[in-house]
């Protein structure tokens, strides 16, 4: 046990991803002694990397926009800013056996299976998100009538439904209109960001600098990060020390006066359950969606764009994320690198697929994309699963998040809470930001 532990007005944040990190950087530089639990031997959770063909490479893909202000501020701070780099990215649709570009509004204009009508009901959408600012009336209402209310059939088959797909997988019908409206109103303040507008950008050499850099500044301040720190269990303490709370980890009790979970609903409701379930209760309501994804290192360029959407629904991933194309090839030993994600929702039979089976289905699938396509461009692949990716945004969702404060110096912080937005680590990074005077006061209280 390290001298921090045996000290009093411990803070032990739970979770070691963005999140974790990000509060317990702002809680040391606001005077607190902070020791963060993670339970892998890395650190990042979803935006952890991984080693593919000897290749360095993130677990699951991501990118930066310039409108990214919270996240792009956190860089800076660390010394990072110089590390983000912005290239112009491409973005394609696969309809009817063709590969389609639709970058820009031009190439949605020309998009075939649009009628003029379609295009016009297009822009009325597109038009409504921007100059709605009051997200909670989309609130009441299920995402796809919504789209085809305003759309029709044939536009939200064609444009609507293969965007959800990439992003929400099958299950999008369990997310209200405003998540849609929260996507369109991103997309649309991304358009009119200055200087960078039509670019993407992405972390040189990969997030794990960030988490590095972000390690290095919380122990500089005194605070301490442990890795493969398995929590088996919160509970009151009670007893003689004056600490609020005990956290069982590796068969260990180690004292905190304030605990913050920042990890799935699911994983700390079921540390709450037995012993503070009024605690749980809240955590519990959340549903997720998660993602199994298979990953390629590939010889050769496969397609010109960063995002390829897909209208044929038969295909068994929901969309191509070819990385390579934002970063450059160069990143990856001169390969290119390729995600297929197949978002599903927790009962999904995907689960119990095994990782052979997966990557057999998405040979299958590019080759019915890329007739040229070939096992022997394939360097090395692996499948990567997180089971809580994106939480469920259902009707009336914005009335039903959990609350940060679970009870006396016990508080829970994570995407959970974030809504109506889709979850990036530019929404990651400002949710902490939101909620730190709150996290404070709750420390403070159980001092």
């Amino acid at each position: 046990m390290s001298a921090q532990d045996r000290s009093s007005g411990v803070v032990r944040i739970v979770g070691g991803g963005m999140t974790g990190l990000t509060l317990a950087y702002r809680l040391v530089r606001r005077g607190h002694r902070v020791v963060v639990h993670e339970r892998d031997p890395y650190l990042g959770g979803l935006t952890s990397e991984s080693t593919l063909g000897g290749v360095p490479v993130e677990r699951f893909y991501h990118c930066v926009l310039p409108t990214d202000t919270a996240l792009l501020t956190l860089f800076a701070e660390l010394g990072l800013d110089d590390q983000v780099g912005w290239n112009k990215t491409r973005t394609g649709f696969f309809h009817n056996k063709r590969l389609l570009e639709m970058t820009t509004t031009g190439d949605f204009l020309k998009f075939p299976a649009l009628t003029f009508s379609d295009r016009l009901r297009l822009g009325w959408t597109i038009a409504y998100c921007g100059l709605n600012r009051d997200w909670r009336r989309l609130d009441r209402e299920p995402i796809s009538p919504f789209l085809r209310r305003h759309g029709g059939r044939r536009l939200f088959e064609s444009i609507w439904e293969p965007l959800l797909l990439a992003k929400l997988g099958p299950q999008y019908d369990r997310f209200a209109a405003s998540f849609i409206w929260a996507t369109v109103y991103r997309m649309l303040s991304a358009r009119k960001a200055k200087g960078r507008s039509e670019k993407l950008g992405f972390v040189k050499g990969r997030y794990g600098k960030v988490f590095a850099s972000l390690r290095r500044a919380i122990e500089s301040g005194g605070g301490e990060v442990q890795t493969g720190s398995i929590v088996q269990g919160i509970r009151p303490a009670g007893g003689p020390g004056g600490h609020r709370w005990t956290v069982q980890v590796d068969n260990q009790e180690l004292p905190a006066d304030s605990v913050v979970c920042c990890v799935p609903a699911p994983v700390a409701a079921g540390w709450l359950e037995d012993s503070n379930p009024e605690a749980a209760a809240p955590l519990k309501r959340v549903d997720y969606l998660g993602v199994v994804c298979d990953v390629l290192l590939l010889r050769r360029q496969l397609t010109p764009y960063y995002v390829l959407n897909l209208t044929d629904k038969s295909l068994p991933f929901t969309g191509v994320i070819e990385t390579s194309n934002l970063t450059g090839r160069e990143e990856f030993g001169d390969s290119s690198l390729l995600y297929l994600p197949r978002y599903r929702d927790q009962k999904s039979p995907m689960w119990d697929r095994s990782d052979e089976e997966v990557h057999r289905e998405s040979i299958d699938g590019l080759r019915r994309i890329i007739t040229d396509f070939s096992e022997k461009d394939i360097l090395a692949w692996q499948v990567n699963r997180a089971r809580f990716v994106q939480p469920v945004h259902p009707v009336g969702w914005g009335e039903q998040l959990p609350p940060v404060r679970l009870a006396n110096g016990l508080g829970y912080l994570s995407t959970a809470q974030i809504h109506p937005w889709p979850v990036f680590n530019d929404e990651v990074v400002r949710h902490v930001d939101e909620h730190l005077e709150e996290i404070d006061r709750l420390i403070n209280a159980g001092k």
